[in-house]
């Protein structure tokens, strides 16, 4: 008897031979950024595979948005750290504008909150 169902790598390996043609379209330099990303999604596998009501692409993005926000703090974290050994300090939170949730935008009278 075989699989009736395509694993989780073998699901990786489609997705990543459906975005072969777009990957060679892009720019040079695009390209490398987008290999990259398709080596972060490798990461979460295993992962994905716990995940039976998510999109094969779905769990890909967002395996690629994990690492990349995982890498995003550890690059803020080391400028906080370069800050204070330069005597530089924060930006106060009260500069930072108070932006509305991408829910109050979407749902403005609050239906679905």
């Amino acid at each position: 008897m075989g699989r009736t169902i395509q694993s989780a790598t073998q699901t990786w390996i489609e997705e990543e031979k459906a975005l072969q043609r777009f990957t060679r379209a892009l720019r040079r330099e695009d390209q490398a950024v987008m290999k990259d990303l398709i080596h972060l999604s490798r990461l979460h596998i295993a992962e994905t595979s716990y995940a039976g009501n998510l999109y094969p692409m779905d769990a890909y993005i967002i395996s690629m948005l994990l690492e990349v926000a995982k890498r995003s703090e550890r690059i803020e974290s080391k400028v906080n750290e370069l800050c204070k050994q330069c005597g530089i300090e924060d930006v106060p939170e009260a500069n930072i504008p108070n932006l509305p949730s991408l829910r109050r935008l979407l749902y403005p009278d609050g239906e679905d909150l």
